[in-house]
């Protein structure tokens, strides 16, 4: 999220008691304090000496780096993660520097001490800058996803997402470098909204930061919003569309892509999202304080990862305000090839309210036909494309109920008439029939003809008396 939302939000929280190893928990109003307290307490408990969470774990580092300042910026725990962090981007043979490296984790460690405002730890930005865009490729993106099957590493948008991020927040990207980054990142977003993580690729469970589709979206969005692209925006419309479907299903049970949509949904003001995606986080806690994301090969046990930005998303995001949502429409059709007379089944069952609010439903189906009710039956009368209409109508207030529709446009088809025996006959199929019938019976009368002259020759023969 932007530093101005970053700042409004932490200035609108309130100061907590905390028992144990975290001095204090600064989270928006009326969130579970307890429930914040046991995360960053695991995140404490399992930091290491150095400020990390092991080697090659800079994303995991990075990310409670954050939960660790938004609890109190002056903490040991936050101050030993920034600094290793600022050393690891200060050295020229850290890990991720190297062949073997990838841009995500230079370009989320240079976002979490620019959102932090302690870029001054890192000795020169400008080096940094430098050696992040060696990383971009010609066609804009930022390469650190490795393919198994090209067996080489190949842009991806969670590399690209992150190198924009922190170069972003460090104000240390050029332009031109900027405009075809943002180029490269949208050619990966599909028509429902979802980004892919690379041109072959929609996700990878093996790729820390972008283990489904889901994240890779909301990720998406953290660094398009810091680029200034509003809700107003149609990519990022869809996206919050894809985004706002994801929420209905619980997110696949991903805890991680719950936290990123809850920071993305926030970042666009979608206020009732945001609180709803941090109510499934902390529905998913596990009895130890951590988190875990059914994606990782560890689950069920926590990680540094999923448990940060968990923390991070649950301190950020205030509650919901009993302010109405809009309820969303969903309209399926049970017949693929409709045709006249026949009566064909409409379904909103998949229309939904954010809000948990009754539905009610009015259907039009461009005849002049209507019903009411989340199902209906209907059958048209003429040929023809029909745009069947749901709106789907809330049982809220606050200001007052709201509504949502959804259409369908749909091709009805005449009626086909076959043969059947049950039909009854045309006077020239009827006197064809007779005509083949009269034919049957004189074929048989003259067989049986032959048939006697048969006997009665040999009758008659010599020497048969």
């Amino acid at each position: 999220m932007s530093l101005i939302i970053l700042a409004l939000t932490c200035s609108s929280i309130t100061t907590q008691a905390e028992p144990s190893a975290i001095p204090r928990v600064l989270i928006a109003s009326s969130q579970p304090t307890s429930q914040a307290n046991r995360a960053l307490n695991w995140l404490a408990s399992n930091q290491l000496g150095d400020g990390s969470f092991g080697a090659y774990f800079e994303d995991e580092t990075a990310a409670a780096a954050y939960a660790f300042w938004l609890n109190d910026s002056s903490s040991a725990y936050a101050t030993r993660a920034a600094s290793y962090l600022a050393a690891q981007l200060g050295s020229s043979s850290t890990w991720f520097w190297t062949s073997y490296g990838e841009a995500d984790f230079a370009g989320n460690a240079l976002y979490i001490l620019g959102a932090t405002r302690q870029l001054s730890l890192v000795s020169n930005v400008s080096d940094v800058a430098t050696r992040l865009l060696e990383w971009q490729n010609s066609n804009g993106g930022f390469v650190g996803y490795y393919d198994t099957n090209v067996n080489a590493n190949v842009t991806s948008s969670v590399d690209t997402s992150m190198a924009l991020w922190g170069m972003t927040h460090a104000q240390a990207m050029p332009l031109s470098n900027q405009t075809s980054a943002v180029k490269y990142l949208l050619s990966l977003q599909n028509s429902d909204g979802s980004f892919n993580l690379t041109k072959t690729l929609t996700s990878s469970s093996i790729d820390s930061l972008g283990p489904d589709q889901t994240s890779t979206t909301a990720l998406s969005i953290l660094a398009l919003h810091d680029l200034s692209f509003t809700r107003n925006d149609v990519q990022i419309s869809k996206a919050l569309t894809f985004l706002t479907d994801a929420e209905s299903s619980n997110f696949g049970q991903h805890v991680y892509s719950a936290s990123l949509s809850a920071l993305a949904f926030m970042a666009l003001s979608q206020q009732v999202q945001a609180s709803a995606a941090v109510q499934f986080i902390l529905s998913q806690q596990n009895s130890d304080g951590g988190f875990s994301d059914t994606s990782r090969s560890s689950s069920p046990n926590s990680n540094a990862l999923d448990t940060a930005w968990a923390s991070i998303a649950i301190q950020l995001v205030p509650p919901s305000e009993s302010v109405n949502a809009p309820p969303v429409a969903r309209v399926t059709l049970s017949s693929q090839n409709p045709i006249i007379g026949v009566a064909d089944f409409f379904s909103g069952k998949g229309s939904y309210d954010p809000d948990g609010d009754g539905l009610s439903y009015k259907w039009t189906f461009g005849d002049g036909g209507s019903a009411t009710g989340m199902n209906a039956t209907h059958a048209f009368m003429r040929s023809g494309n029909f745009t069947v209409t749901l709106t789907a109508v809330d049982s809220g207030s606050n200001p007052s109920a709201l509504s949502d529709t959804a259409s369908l446009t749909i091709s009805v088809q005449p009626e086909t008439v076959q043969a059947s025996s049950s039909l009854p006959l045309t006077p020239m199929e009827l006197g064809g029939a007779v005509a083949v019938a009269i034919a049957i019976l004189l074929s048989a009368f003259y067989l049986l003809f032959r048939r006697q002259r048969r006997r009665n020759s040999s009758s008659n023969a010599p020497g048969q008396n």
